[in-house]
């Protein structure tokens, strides 16, 4: 790889949004390498599945409260059990900076306001679900929205429609 070369990946990324961080580490596992690492050249490691997005508690608040609103074809709130909260969490805590630990989550929650939601936040009625046929990264749960078992679905629609109210999808 040339000069020209490293000069047209640098405005890439420069022009994509990611951001770019440096730091100097004994040993880093290097997706693409330009000159060797170990001799001073440049290594790149491109990590954007945990991008985070700046959201006001408000804003959160609101998105939540309208998903609590919305309902199906036939009449039924998209969000009717208390586990959907695990969708809520991975969401959140995954795009916009929210804790990633269950029992943290929810007092942020409770902060927020979700004790006056008409399904409010509580730790012990999503703490143990796990959604073994899904990814950890909740950017790709669209993907599984008509593949899906019935459990998950509950799960899926819950954290697709908060991430279009939240323009994250």
């Amino acid at each position: 790889m040339n000069q020209d070369d490293l000069q047209r990946i640098l405005q890439a990324i420069a022009n994509s949004g990611i951001k770019v961080e440096g730091d100097f580490v004994a040993h880093k596992h290097v997706e693409y390498e330009v000159n060797g690492v170990a001799a001073g050249g440049i290594g790149i490691q491109i990590n954007d599945a945990g991008k985070k997005l700046t959201r006001t508690e408000q804003e959160v608040f609101e998105a939540i409260e309208s998903l609590q609103a919305c309902l199906d074809e036939r009449g039924k709130y998209l969000m009717h059990d208390y586990d959907q909260w695990y969708a809520v969490f991975r969401v959140l805590s995954q795009f916009c900076g929210f804790p990633s630990k269950a029992k943290d989550f929810e007092k942020s929650m409770r902060n927020i306001g979700s004790d006056d939601l008409r399904l409010p936040c509580i730790y012990e009625n999503f703490r143990k679900v796990t959604l073994n046929k899904l990814p950890q990264n909740v950017s790709l749960w669209p993907n599984y929205l008509n593949t899906a078992d019935q459990y998950s679905q509950k799960q899926l629609i819950v954290a697709v429609t908060l991430m279009k109210e939240l323009k994250i999808a």
